[in-house]
């Protein structure tokens, strides 16, 4: 397969991909299909254009090569779970690390007719598990891992395969739109398209920030839905700050305005089945009410 090359762009940070990965050109498809400002590169205009990094996944016989020279990184990876994962992680990393006209988030969104919702949340909380049920229910799909808020309150996520560790791959099985539908299985994460979930990107470039839901998982929990005070949510949002050394006194109060404007929700949940039946329809009032 001929090698394509992809200049994505999140706010003012330029990322190049350059790939012969099948999967992973499809990825990155639909990295141009969820921002107006991404697009395909021919691979001879690439010399002599200047991004804030470039990563490259190359097929060597039955594995496949990441680079980046920039961070002193030559992977060896053996499944297209961890090549999808790998990639992606990189393009997260240098988006949160460069990024300093908006707040990046660690968390996931979905959103409904332009609202969204963002799902910040440490590693383990549940976070991308609840992003495949809440795609598998309709929502439009933003990202399972960061996203960019600006001063207005628009969202842009980087966008990729939802990540799920191997113990949670048993509760998302049942969400799939069938049997054949596919996980990449990778060593650290298994890559979930949102196509296997029946899902679809949120491509609209006016999505705006209607509610945080703060998920926490637990298996022996039962379901709890609670409103924030000011202090919680702004605490529980803070941690999940990743680039606030690049913003006007750490973002802070920024992000404070954002909580007083935005309804703040902790969800703690013990698994799909804990949820309410009228679940998805309490957060779309939320979403479009308030």
């Amino acid at each position: 397969m001929s090698i394509n090359a992809w200049h994505l762009v999140y706010q003012e940070v330029s990322v190049l991909v350059e790939t012969d990965c099948e999967v992973a050109n499809h990825v990155l498809q639909s990295h141009l299909n969820a921002s107006a400002y991404n697009h395909k590169v021919e691979s001879q205009n690439v010399e002599g254009n200047e991004f804030d990094a470039q990563v490259r996944l190359l097929k060597h016989g039955n594995e496949w090569r990441l680079s980046d020279d920039a961070a002193g990184i030559d992977r060896r990876l053996l499944s297209q779970g961890d090549a999808l994962y790998h990639l992606t992680d990189r393009i997260v990393f240098y988006v949160a690390d460069k990024s300093a006209s908006a707040h990046c988030l660690h968390a996931a969104a979905v959103a409904d007719n332009g609202k969204v919702i963002a799902i910040p949340a440490s590693s383990g909380s549940g976070k991308s598990s609840l992003t495949c049920w809440l795609v598998a229910q309709g929502l439009g799909y933003i990202t399972d891992e960061l996203i960019l808020l600006d001063s207005q309150s628009n969202i842009q996520g980087v966008a990729r395969p939802i990540q799920i560790k191997h113990h949670g791959v048993a509760a998302i099985k049942p969400l799939l739109r069938s049997k054949q539908s596919p996980i990449y299985a990778g060593g650290f994460a298994n890559s979930v398209p949102i196509e296997s979930l029946g899902g679809q990107l949120s491509a609209r470039t006016d999505n705006q920030l209607a509610l945080f839901v703060f998920p926490t998982y637990r298996a022996d929990a039962g379901f709890s839905f609670t409103q924030l005070s000011s202090a919680q949510a702004g605490m529980a949002l803070m941690s999940n700050h990743v680039n606030a050394r690049n913003i006007d006194g750490h973002g802070f109060r920024d992000v404070m305005q954002l909580i007083r404007q935005t309804p703040c929700y902790a969800l703690e949940y013990g698994g799909f089945d804990a949820l309410p039946n009228d679940f998805l329809n309490q957060l779309k009032k939320l979403l479009h009410n308030g």
